[in-house]
């Protein structure tokens, strides 16, 4: 019996021609065993006939670190936003609810989605129920808390790929915009609604939003006075589900009466 060896490759003490833990050959290394030719000394197939003629070793545990670290920190991420976005779960509103229905319309549906749910919605769902949120907190006071859901509203939108992007959703990155004081954003986006359809009722209602906004109160006025021709047109706000979702900002904008607010609700 030959004499235990350390093997060039991983340090065992091995007996034999190869080593029994990673398969690297402990001496001169002999022809293949299956048609004889010659062998390199690391070979793991034989080149004439492509037997298998030794074995890759075990990659150590430290090569499997960053893959387990990268799986926990998205598994907490994702648990960390649902338990954000249930926390003081609130009745969802509106008949179109995934579109962004606001405080002050009829309420449908149950609560904040579990976790489970929200681990199967798209980034155009999570957007548009964190949107419901941050307008639920602003129209009741709670500013801090709209601030905190805002950020995570906005990168779900950003994920949103280019052919699930609509008029709805400029609105709805539009009004968050102006929660943040960036009329600019929100006049960018209320551009690219009208760039589609120059009579879209949320994309005049966006424009005299971030209008009145930067301080232009004539633009603001202007913008509104479209959107009164392009319903009276009509004969009534059009039956369109994102305008059913936004009614009742479409018809307080259409009122010379009411005070238009700060682009938050």
């Amino acid at each position: 019996m030959n004499a235990p060896r350390e093997c060039p490759r991983c340090g065992s003490a091995e007996a034999g021609s190869f080593c029994a833990q990673c398969g690297a050959p402990l001496a001169g290394r002999a022809g293949c065993p299956a048609c004889g030719a010659s062998l390199g000394q690391d070979a793991l197939y034989c080149t004439e006939c492509g037997r298998q003629v030794g074995a890759r070793p075990p990659k150590p545990r430290s090569a499997r670190v960053p893959w387990i670290t990268s799986a926990l920190a998205l598994a907490a991420f994702s648990i960390m936003i649902a338990v954000l976005v249930q926390r003081g779960s609130v009745d969802r509103v509106g008949e179109m609810t995934m579109t962004g229905g606001l405080p002050g319309e009829t309420a449908s549906g149950g609560g904040m989605p579990s976790m489970e749910e929200l681990a199967r919605m798209t980034p155009r769902e999570q957007g548009d129920r964190l949107f419901e949120r941050v307008m639920r907190e602003h129209e009741g006071g709670n500013f801090e808390r709209a601030a905190f859901f805002i950020d995570m509203a906005l990168q779900a939108y950003d994920a949103v790929p280019a052919s699930g992007v609509d008029a709805d959703l400029h609105f709805h990155v539009g009004l968050l915009r102006l929660l943040t004081a960036d009329s600019t954003e929100a006049r960018e986006g209320a551009e690219a609604i009208l760039s589609e359809d120059p009579d879209h009722l949320l994309g005049l209602l966006l424009a005299s939003r971030a209008a009145e906004f930067a301080g232009g109160a004539e633009a603001a006025e202007e913008f509104r006075g479209r959107m009164r021709a392009t319903v009276d047109e009509a004969g009534g706000i059009p039956d369109r589900a994102e305008y059913d979702a936004h009614r009742t900002l479409i018809e307080s904008a259409l009122d010379p009466d009411a005070e238009e607010g700060d682009g938050g609700s």
